[in-house]
């Protein structure tokens, strides 16, 4: 249903220049070149200096495809409607043939169809619309034809104006999310070392040396175990049962998981119970990933157990497992170690500081993460607000004041 005063309009009939894709053949980059956009360049905003660049020759050539600031980029293969509007800070560019600009007539806002392309209602219409076996695309055809809808100039205006606020309290919301996060990680770094000391609980630095231990010394490990699937009796309990799919969606603490299971399946099978702080180790799949256990549980056996012990703090032994991750999953992408056993994680080398120091270190560590959580919560939040406002000002179900509009 179109908006009282609205209308519905197919992109082609919104755009001062034919909607049309760019080189077919770019060649080898050219340091001083022009810059040209592919699909996997167009992710919301385009970043001017991770472009390549092609000759001069070549873009006079695809001259027809040349972008300008403020045209909008429409990816039509690989990540089929992402769009993004041509920064100020990008004067002239081109395209490849999987990319598509559409230049809106000064009778429309960039901006408001920027959001339009970006609705769930467009990309859902854009998807259907894609065909292909080997990998989707959608045709320039099909593309000049899908309708958008089209209010007055200033409601346009007005409600780009309002749904961009929303993206920039979410930019600015990941920017801080990303410094604390690579301040969390260089923290990590001086923490665990022992480069930086903290202060103990009469105000004093902590001084004593770290002891060089192995995992195995420190602390009790093994992996866990899958009761038979087709044995109906096994599943359905009280005991929750970890797979690195439960790793994955909960991250740090984990007390409920997908699936439990029984106690006959826990006796009948090596599955067994984890105490609570247990930490949870993914040997497969995931590896490096890893988590707490906040309630008793079990896990499959692509999951190693540990169970520290005295003189090892849970909660320390975490963030050192932690930040191990990058270099285990870049081990296991480079095919020199694709999965990890017990006996490899038993001869990990650590160092520990006393267990006060470990506690305080963990703790300074955890309110970092509750930090990052809350921005996370918050990114979240914002998201939500932005899709619930688009689907109200872009289908004309809430209208905005033409006269507030500039």
């Amino acid at each position: 249903m179109v908006p009282n005063g609205w209308s519905a309009k197919p992109l082609a009939d919104i755009v001062k220049e034919k909607i049309s894709y760019g080189i077919v053949q770019a060649g080898p980059h050219v340091p001083d070149g022009i810059p040209y956009i592919k699909s996997s360049d167009v992710r919301g905003t385009i970043n001017p200096y991770s472009l390549q660049r092609t000759s001069q020759e070549i873009h006079f050539k695809y001259r027809r495809s040349s972008v300008h600031p403020g045209d909008i980029v429409f990816s039509l293969r690989g990540n089929i409607g992402e769009s993004a509007i041509v920064p100020a800070s990008l004067p002239e560019a081109n395209l490849t043939q999987g990319t598509a600009r559409i230049s809106v007539s000064a009778e429309h806002s960039n901006q408001f169809h920027y959001y339009q392309l970006a609705s769930e209602k467009i990309l859902n219409r854009i998807n259907a619309l894609s065909k292909g076996s080997t990998f989707k695309e959608i045709s320039l055809e099909e593309l000049r034809k899908v309708k958008v809808l089209c209010a007055p100039l200033p409601e346009q205006k007005k409600i780009a104006k309002i749904l961009s606020t929303w993206d920039r309290a979410i930019s600015n919301t990941e920017q801080l999310l990303a410094n604390s996060q690579q301040q969390k990680k260089a923290l990590m770094q001086q923490l665990l070392t022992g480069k930086k000391r903290l202060l103990d609980k009469n105000g004093v630095r902590f001084s004593g040396e770290w002891k060089k231990v192995t995992l195995d010394s420190v602390a009790d490990m093994n992996s866990g175990g899958t009761p038979k699937s087709s044995i109906e009796e096994y599943y359905g309990g009280d005991i929750p049962w970890v797979s690195i799919a439960d790793m994955t969606k909960h991250g740090k603490w984990i007390s409920s998981t997908e699936r439990n299971i029984s106690e006959l399946g826990l006796a009948n099978s090596s599955a067994r119970l984890y105490p609570e702080n247990t930490i949870l180790y993914a040997m497969y799949a995931s590896i490096g990933e890893c988590s707490i256990a906040k309630v008793p549980l079990c896990s499959s056996q692509a999951i190693l157990g540990i169970r520290p012990k005295k003189s090892l703090y849970f909660e320390f032994l975490y963030f050192f497992l932690v930040s191990l991750k990058d270099e285990i999953k870049l081990q296991g992408q480079q095919g020199t170690q694709a999965n990890l056993n017990a006996g490899m994680v038993k001869g990990f080398s650590l160092r520990l500081p006393c267990i006060e120091e470990q506690q305080k270190i963990a703790d300074v560590l955890s309110t970092t993460d509750q930090e990052i959580a809350a921005l996370q919560q918050k990114l979240d939040a914002l998201k939500q607000e932005k899709k619930a406002l688009m689907q109200q000002l872009l289908t004309g179900k809430r209208r905005v004041k033409v006269e507030e509009a500039a």
